[in-house]
């Protein structure tokens, strides 16, 4: 029976029940329900692997991040427009190959893992932080970043994770913080001294999710001038 249909009847759930459901990610065919509910989730505390086996297979942001920019190099080096899209293809066929992988580890250890309550604190934050595959050039970080920046973080300081997060390169390029350029760089002075059409700017994607949606709140005061100089 649900927990919506045991609230629709007015009967309390067991303890156990609420342990593996409510805290954990629900039973499986062959779960013996804790005789200590609240002692089962406590040992998870203890029991919990930052990097198990399925998980620590995966390849990490540095291998994944070497043939992405080379391959964006080689299509900025090719001679026509078909070589450079032949490129990308073959570079998106990848990054979904590695995306795929990483959630088929997902799942797989979310459903034969012993802490399904630290996972679901994985989950949980995951979920906070949260990075898109819709973006396309996020895709093939999307599993690292919450191997790298959530999954070892989860039982320590706030601190430490929201520093993991923000600065993993899955949310520095799906917060375009990768593109985002100081007025008086090196770079912006480059491309004014070529009088280009377009001259790379500072951009405060990140800066303002920070502040509005990881940490501070959007009814917490801050003004748009905290956000440019947060970005700057």
């Amino acid at each position: 029976m649900s927990d919506q249909i045991m609230q629709i009847l007015d009967v309390p759930l067991p303890p156990a029940a609420v342990a593996v459901n409510r805290f954990g990610l629900g039973a499986r065919p062959d779960d013996v329900p804790p005789k200590d509910p609240k002692g089962w989730l406590r040992d998870q505390l203890e029991a919990y692997q930052a990097r198990p086996p399925m998980i620590a297979a995966l390849p990490n942001s540095e291998a994944i991040a070497i043939p992405y920019f080379q391959s964006r190099r080689q299509a900025n080096r090719a001679s026509d427009a078909e070589a450079k899209q032949a490129i990308y293809a073959a570079s998106r066929s990848d990054h979904r190959r590695v995306y795929r992988a990483a959630v088929n580890a997902r799942i797989a250890n979310a459903l034969t893992t012993d802490t399904p309550f630290t996972e679901r604190l994985v989950h949980f934050w995951a979920n906070h932080f949260a990075i898109s595959a819709d973006k396309v050039t996020t895709v093939p970080f999307v599993g690292s970043f919450e191997n790298e920046a959530i999954r070892p973080h989860i039982m320590g300081n706030f601190d430490d994770l929201v520093f993991a997060v923000e600065r993993h390169p899955g949310m520095l390029i799906y917060l375009d913080q990768a593109s985002s350029i100081g007025a008086q760089s090196t770079m912006a002075q480059r491309a004014r001294s070529r009088n280009a059409p377009r001259v790379p700017g500072m951009n405060e994607n990140l800066a303002r999710e920070i502040m509005e949606l990881h940490t501070l709140g959007v009814r917490s005061g801050y003004t748009q001038s905290d956000v440019t100089e947060f970005a700057r």
